[in-house]
């Protein structure tokens, strides 16, 4: 592949050709230091940026988005099986219809990027606007890899538009992308560490004790040779007094569900995934990993600075304190404020209650245009995936869905497919549980309706993890959820959530039936249920798509599926082979 000179670009490189936006997103490793702490760190960005440059593309058009990977050579890994410096994109939330080759998961979809190489996504956006991002789906890249995009709609064009932010939030270790996944899926793991920091657009302060400490300078995101020597300080997000503002607010974490608020400021729920909704306003997210909300917020306060704030939910024995902080600032006439760096928060810091609830408030929300009538209609079939994680006696610690860890195949599944090396699927009345073993996989047939049984599990008197399920290629609708283990006899036929809204990332919430926990009056040394999630898909986009949790750590150890969707159909939907 023919490698071109690297763009440094401040935005996205697109051209815009009667419907078709192109643009190129060049991978290269920068040194940078986002939370102005003592460590440097190495990483991969997008055009050098932290976020990454924004995609904003209209409904319905045609979109061609070049990777360039513009890192070193590297050595295999011995641990991942795959060179550390490849890459490969994923676009978050982006159904694929008709271009499962687009899709971004190396293995399934194409072969990762090698450095030096490039690939270029080719699809339309279909039936789709909102707030989505882009991120690398090789190893633990994602964690800097990321950027929005966004998708907006001739709709719009029609309602109020208001004036938006785009707030990204993620996660930034002390440590190497690459010993961290040495250390996720070597022997010698224990428990995934959190995070030194929480990042708001990139940047927050490791040490909020010390800002005195700090040196002011220009750009914490500069060349490798000037990193560590510059510190913006915190994200400032100006606003006007009163007006309404729409906050896209996109879940690029790596590990933790994160909570966000804004201090004296509610936030009205507007869309979720993509879906719009009913307006539904509370005091506080909960963000999971791969999750995207908009939210209005009405800026009728006093003109002054308000914290933009973080905090860890469901965090299992540790604190849920972040640094995750940020400003909201009521722009003024009188000059009071300049460009300089903000290193002091405002005193005010908004409110998180200290006591998770399952299933927070999504049973709440509506479909702004109602409900889609395939929630009430009868599944094709249920298929229950139960996730468990054990040590090898090799001593690394794997996940497994129905005792299955998923591991990469040796080609890509999709490039089998269409050149007609693949066997076809076992009918559904002969697989166990939905799943092939000739495959590896787990077969979808066209237009079935199928639910997804995702299954949480624990050994009694450990933690219950939380767990973000991902859907490539289809939003899904959860239909119910409950406590201790999913029984298809008694609990079929519940559907407690009463308006469904079609999201592509359901959180699993720990909700452990103590009544499962023990045997005689003690504990069970065995895993047991600790909550579930129940989803639904409709099998409308023939195609090889990825199904996992989205705490990147479980995906790499191995909790994960591949759906192989009406395969006999995929060389008809491919426009672009």
């Amino acid at each position: 592949m023919l490698l071109l000179p690297i763009l440094v670009s401040l935005i996205a490189v697109f051209n815009c050709v009667a419907g078709l936006k192109r643009f190129d997103l060049n991978i290269t490793i920068d040194e940078i230091n986002p939370d102005c702490s003592t460590y440097n760190g190495k990483v991969l960005l997008v055009n050098h940026q932290l976020p990454g440059p924004t995609i904003a593309v209209e409904e319905g058009e045609r979109v061609q988005i070049t990777v360039r990977n513009f890192l070193p050579p590297t050595q295999l890994s011995n641990v991942t099986g795959a060179g550390s410096n490849d890459v490969a994109v994923h676009f978050h939330g982006i159904r694929q219809y008709g271009s499962s080759h687009a899709d971004g998961v190396p293995f399934l979809t194409q072969h990762p990027i090698p450095p030096g190489g490039e690939f270029t996504h080719d699809f339309y956006v279909v039936n789709q606007a909102g707030t989505y991002f882009y991120h690398a789906h090789v190893g633990l890249s994602e964690q800097t890899l990321f950027g929005p995009f966004i998708v907006h709609s001739r709709e719009e064009e029609r309602l109020e538009k208001y004036p938006e932010h785009i707030i990204s939030l993620s996660e930034w270790w002390h440590v190497s992308r690459t010993a961290f996944e040495e250390y996720v899926l070597g022997p010698e793991f224990e428990f995934i560490p959190e995070a030194q920091s929480i990042l708001i657009n990139g940047r927050t302060l490791y040490n909020t004790d010390q800002p005195s400490t700090i040196p002011s300078a220009s750009s914490p995101q500069k060349k490798s040779e000037d990193a560590g020597t510059h510190c913006d300080g915190y994200t400032v997000f100006e606003v006007d007094r009163g007006k309404t503002y729409r906050l896209r607010i996109i879940g690029a974490s790596t590990f933790r569900t994160i909570g966000f608020g804004i201090a004296h400021h509610d936030l009205t729920i507007i869309e979720v995934d993509g879906e719009l909704v009913t307006p539904y306003t509370v005091s506080f997210l909960e963000v999971a990993p791969g999750q995207r909300f908009s939210v209005l917020i009405h800026t009728f306060h006093l003109s002054q600075d308000y914290t933009i704030g973080t905090d860890r939910r469901w965090a299992e024995e540790i604190s849920q304190i972040s640094n995750g902080m940020a400003i909201l600032r009521y722009k003024t006439n009188d000059h009071t404020y300049n460009n300089e760096p903000i290193f002091k928060l405002p005193s005010n810091r908004p409110s998180f209650p200290l006591i998770n609830s399952p299933h927070w408030i999504w049973s709440n929300l509506e479909p702004l245009y109602g409900t889609d009538p395939i929630v009430n209609r009868l599944p094709s079939r249920t298929v229950k995936l139960r996730g468990t994680d054990s040590k090898m006696a090799t001593g690394e610690t794997r996940w497994f869905i129905n005792d299955v860890a998923f591991m990469e195949p040796e080609r890509p599944i999709l490039m089998d497919i269409v050149q007609n090396k693949r066997r076809s699927p076992l009918s559904s009345s002969a697989l166990a549980n939905g799943y092939d073993p000739y495959l590896g996989t787990y077969p979808l047939y066209h237009y079935e309706i199928v639910d997804f049984v995702l299954q949480s599990t624990h050994i009694p008197g450990e933690p219950c993890r939380s767990h973000p399920w991902h859907t490539h290629g289809h939003s899904h609708w959860e239909i119910a959820h409950g406590s201790g283990e999913y029984d298809e006899l008694k609990h079929g036929n519940i559907r407690n959530i009463p308006h469904p809204i079609q999201k592509d990332v359901t959180l699993v919430y720990p909700n452990i039936d103590f009544q499962d926990e023990t045997s005689n009056g003690t504990l069970k040394t065995d895993f047991v249920g600790c909550g579930w999630s129940k989803i639904r898909i409709l099998a409308d986009n023939p195609g090889i798509w990825a199904m996992h949790c989205h705490n990147t750590p479980h995906m790499l150890m191995g909790m994960m599926i591949a759906l192989e969707e009406s395969p006999e159909l995929i060389s008809r939907y491919l426009p672009f082979q």
